[in-house]
C-alpha cells in the first residue's frame, strides 16, 4: 500500500481513503468488539469522525495509523458502554474444539472469537488485519505504528498458540468477512446528513424525525411550523431563518448556533408571507453556558428556570432579583 498525501477536501479523495482503509478499520474494530455487525458500524463512524476532523491530521502520510487509532478508541468506548467484556473460560474453549465440523456459521464465528480473545490485543489486531483485511506485514506495521518484524513475530506467535485445526478455522472465517459494496455508500449517506447544507429552501411544515443532523447548516430558509424530534443536532447552525412556530423535541443541540432568526430576508422567496415574527417557545431546555448577543428580547418571559450564573450586560440576574425581592418585601 503506497502511503501518499491524500486530498481530503474532495469526494473523490475521500472515496480513495475509504477504499484503501475500510477493511482495516473493520478489522481493528472487530478485534476489540468480537462482533462483525458492530465492527462495521464502528468503522463507518470512524470514517465520518475522521472526515469531520480531517484538519487535525498534521501528517497525511500517517493517515493509516490515525484512522485505525480512531476506530480502536471508538470500539473501546462502545465496549465500555455496552459492558461487553467477554470472559473466556478455558474449559469452554477446549470443550467446543471437537465440534468444528458440526458448527453452524454463527457458532463458528463465536468459536473463532473465543480463540482470538485468548491472544493479546496487539497480536489479535495484527492477525485480524492480516487475514480479514488482507494487508501485508508492511502495511499492518504502518497502520499500527510498529515495525514489520514485530508484526511478523505476532503472526508467528498466534499460529503457534492456536492449534492447527483452529488456526485454519480462524483464517477461513476471517477471510470470508468484508465490509461489502454498500459500505462506502452508507458512509457518504450518513456524512451528508451530518454536514448537510440547506440553503434558500422552503421547509414549511417539514418533519425531521430520528435523524442525525450534527454540523448541518440551515441558511436563508423558511421553516414555519417545522418539527425536529428525537434528533442529534450538535453543532447545527440556523442563519437568517424564520423559525415561527418551530418545534424541537428530544434533541441534542450542544454547540448549536442561532443567528439572525426572524422574518426571512427581503430577497428570500418567502419574504412577505408574514407581517411580523411569531414568538418561539423554549420549554424544559438545558441552555446552561449559552450566549445571547445582540438579540431582540422584547416581551420575552423566563419562568420556573434555573438562572445561577446568568448575567445581562455583565449584571448578575440573581443579584437583581434579590434586590427586587428585598425592596418588594419592605
Amino acid at each position: 500500500m503506497k502511503q501518499s498525501t491524500l486530498e481530503w477536501q474532495t469526494e473523490e479523495g475521500f472515496r480513495e481513503v475509504i477504499n484503501r482503509y475500510s477493511n482495516a478499520l473493520y478489522a481493528v474494530s472487530y478485534s476489540v468488539l468480537g462482533d462483525y455487525h458492530l465492527a462495521q458500524d464502528v468503522a463507518q463512524e470512524a470514517f465520518i469522525k475522521s472526515y469531520l476532523k480531517r484538519h487535525t491530521l498534521e501528517d497525511p502520510e500517517k493517515v493509516g495509523s490515525w484512522l485505525t487509532s480512531i476506530a480502536r478508541n471508538l470500539s473501546l468506548d462502545l465496549k465500555r458502554k455496552r459492558k461487553r467484556m467477554v470472559q473466556v473460560m478455558e474449559s469452554a474453549f477446549h470443550e467446543k474444539t471437537h465440534q468444528l465440523l458440526e458448527m453452524r456459521d454463527s457458532e463458528t464465528s463465536e468459536l473463532v472469537w473465543l480463540a482470538l480473545y485468548e491472544l493479546k490485543e496487539e497480536t489479535r489486531t495484527s492477525v485480524v488485519l492480516y487475514y480479514m483485511g488482507g494487508y501485508s506485514m508492511n502495511e499492518i506495521a504502518s497502520m499500527l505504528a510498529c515495525s514489520t518484524s514485530a508484526v511478523e513475530s505476532r503472526i508467528r506467535r498466534a499460529r503457534t498458540k492456536l492449534k492447527k485445526e483452529m488456526s485454519e478455522l480462524v483464517e477461513k472465517n476471517l477471510k470470508e468477512q468484508n465490509v461489502g459494496e454498500e459500505f462506502e455508500r452508507r458512509v457518504f449517506k450518513e456524512l451528508r446528513l451530518r454536514s448537510a447544507l440547506f440553503d434558500q429552501v422552503e421547509l414549511t411544515n417539514a418533519n425531521f424525525l430520528n435523524s442525525n443532523l450534527a454540523q448541518s447548516i440551515f441558511s436563508d430558509a423558511y421553516m414555519v411550523e417545522a418539527t425536529f424530534k428525537n434528533m442529534n443536532m450538535s453543532g447545527i447552525s440556523f442563519r437568517d431563518i424564520d423559525l415561527s412556530d418551530l418545534k424541537i423535541e428530544d434533541a441534542q443541540m450542544g454547540g448549536a448556533v442561532f443567528r439572525n432568526i426572524g422574518l426571512p430576508p427581503e430577497d428570500h422567496l418567502a419574504a412577505g408571507r408574514r407581517e411580523e415574527h411569531m414568538p418561539l417557545l423554549f420549554e424544559k431546555c438545558d441552555l446552561h453556558g449559552s450566549t445571547l448577543t445582540d438579540c431582540n428580547l422584547k416581551g420575552v418571559k423566563i419562568e420556573k428556570s434555573e438562572m445561577e450564573g446568568m448575567t445581562i450586560d455583565g449584571v448578575s440576574v440573581e443579584e437583581l432579583l434579590k434586590v427586587y425581592k428585598e425592596k418588594k418585601s419592605e
